[in-house]
């Protein structure tokens, strides 16, 4: 089964390692850490052009890809069926 992160992009559910929300109030120091290291890594790719509500670590076997994403981390987790918690 694929998930439809926003715009023309979708992934494969069971590729998904976790969905987390960005929220600057609350986001931990380490989360901030990690996305600064994937991007500078070049691991990180935009769903759309819209403001980044969300993110999504998702590995293929072979690598992790970090995918931000417009969409609220309640709603994908309502499309996917995967609980957050």
């Amino acid at each position: 089964m694929f998930l439809h992160v926003g715009s023309n992009t979708v992934i494969k559910k069971k590729d998904i390692i976790g969905i987390f929300d960005i929220d600057s109030r609350v986001t931990p120091e380490t989360t901030k850490r990690f996305l600064r290291r994937a991007e500078k890594e070049g691991i990180t790719e935009m769903a759309g052009y819209d403001l980044p509500k969300s993110f999504i670590l998702t590995n293929d076997g072979r690598e992790d890809r970090v995918i931000f994403t417009h969409l609220a981390a309640k709603t994908l987790e309502g499309r996917s069926e995967i609980p957050l918690t």
